[in-house]
């Protein structure tokens, strides 16, 4: 009992890590994709700031050159002013037109915060006069939210430099991108998390009540059943998860239970029973043999009861033997393995039942299909042993002046298959299947002899022989059919 609970901790303390494993995995999963989404999208509005400053950069560059060669210096000077502190460039960055030696000549005293302007500016026009060709840019960040770009150009056939510095705030993009993205993607991963936790425990609950069935039959409780609502799909809502693996699982649980708690109804019969078989005949060895120790009994009787005591101990032996035999018979010696024609087998079973056919009045008739030959193949007395079990079977339950009839013919040349019917009462549906169960008896009542073990031996018999056996209704008779099969003889090559 300790075992199966510590084996049932193991398997929930596993299904706890699992699902958290599980959820935490998903989370990471969001995240990532939630930081990645982010930095593309970030990048993307750094570098379309990084364009447009380029581009502010070059506006201002070709626009002074094209004022410097259309004007005089006072007219330069004049519409410079005006036009670097237009609206045009207002809203754009901070534009300069500054010296090789880092003096601003032109600004549109854009606004700037945490920006050494100077600093910047020197900065910027000596990387532009190591590569006068080439326009310098660069991306500074100031915080999680926001920095500067500063772009520098050389004006053309001037030693005069353009430079902007743009600043950037992420504010409203990140604002934005929370609106937009961040706030659904975490609505949704809440919500996936929320359904995936849900629909776990909807798949756990029949699971565990399957394994808390399963634990109270291992206490020896074989009433326990799994709840019906777990072996059937689609009957309510909250059985929409269980799959068609969950449901079948359910009902082989139930179907075990059931046939172990049959088993142990059987073996409790059958100890009563077998109890019973023994103690009548040794309650008559032991008496009989204190009458002869005791002169009850006079020595010219002794022979007499002696043979009593014999009988008495043939019917212990017969119970052991049969308990014996029902344990090994599905195993059959491929080396006893051989053909016989089973329609002289019938006609010698036939004559060995002769007396009891006759102490019932009943008739036999034997309807053996020759087409395809007789012949049948396997360990020859274990398939004479079927045959005289199901048709002893079959005399014991026909009533006198009935009829027994056994059929055989030919099945696609695999097997020959053989019926045997009898005019009896039949039995229940529900009950046909368990008749071939060890120690099984229809009516567990004493009126009826035997130790339940007869059709369990047939059973194990065909079944060491690959064939099969059920039990249907006869139409013509309206008692049993015993429905079996033996094997035919290999084709010889």
């Amino acid at each position: 009992m300790g075992n199966s609970y510590k084996y049932k901790s193991v398997s929930t303390d596993f299904a706890v890590f699992l699902n958290t494993f599980l959820i935490i995995s998903t989370v990471i999963v969001f995240a990532v994709l939630i930081f990645i989404s982010y930095q593309n999208i970030n990048n993307e509005y750094i570098g379309n700031s990084m364009s447009n400053s380029a581009s502010l950069c070059a506006d201002a560059a070709s626009d002074y050159l094209l004022l410097s060669e259309n004007a005089d210096d006072a007219d330069v000077e004049m519409l410079m002013n005006i036009y670097i502190r237009s609206n045009i460039l207002a809203d754009n960055g901070a534009v300069y037109i500054v010296a090789p030696d880092s003096r601003i000549l032109y600004s549109n005293n854009w606004a700037l915060q945490e920006v050494d302007v100077t600093s910047t500016i020197k900065l910027a026009i000596n990387e532009v006069a190591s590569k006068p060709t080439e326009t310098f840019q660069e991306y500074y960040e100031t915080s999680a939210t926001g920095g500067y770009i500063v772009t520098a150009r050389k004006i053309d056939n001037n030693d005069l430099y353009a430079v902007v510095i743009t600043e950037t705030n992420a504010s409203y993009f990140v604002n934005e991108y929370l609106s937009l993205i961040f706030y659904p993607v975490l609505v949704s991963m809440v919500a996936a998390i929320a359904l995936f936790i849900g629909f776990i425990g909807l798949t756990i609950r029949p699971l565990r009540n399957i394994s808390k069935t399963v634990s109270k039959v291992a206490e020896g409780d074989l009433t326990a059943r799994v709840d019906e609502k777990y072996t059937h799909t689609g009957d309510s809502t909250g059985m929409l998860t269980l799959s068609s693996d969950l449901t079948d699982m359910a009902r082989d649980v139930n179907a075990m239970i059931e046939v172990l708690e049959n088993q142990e109804n059987d073996r409790a019969i059958f100890i009563s029973s077998v109890a019973h078989d023994i103690r009548t005949p040794l309650t008559s060895i032991n008496g009989f043999v204190t009458a002869m120790m005791d002169g009850t009994i006079p020595p010219e009787l002794y022979e007499k009861y002696l043979t009593k005591i014999k009988n008495e101990v043939d019917k212990i032996r017969s119970l052991v033997v049969s308990m014996t035999e029902a344990s090994s018979l599905s195993h059959v010696d491929p080396e006893l393995m051989d053909e016989f024609d089973l329609k002289e087998a019938v006609e010698e079973l036939e004559s060995e039942l002769e007396p009891q056919l006759k102490a019932k009045n009943i008739t036999f008739e034997s309807r053996i299909d020759e087409e395809g030959g007789t012949k049948v193949y396997g360990e020859i007395q274990m398939l004479c042993r079927v045959l005289l079990n199901i048709v002893t079977n079959a005399i014991k339950f026909t009533p006198e002046g009935g009829k027994i009839i056994l059929s055989s013919r030919m099945y696609k040349n695999k097997a020959r298959i053989i019926t045997v019917e009898d005019s009896g009462p039949g039995v229940e549906p529900e009950k046909r299947q368990r008749v071939f169960e060890s120690f099984y008896k229809t009516d567990p009542s004493r009126k009826q002899e035997g130790f339940g073990l007869g059709l369990y031996i047939c059973k194990q018999i065909l079944v060491g022989h690959d064939q099969m056996i059920r039990l249907d209704e006869s139409r013509e008779l309206g008692g049993a059919m015993f429905i079996f099969t033996f094997p035919i003889p290999p084709e010889r090559g």
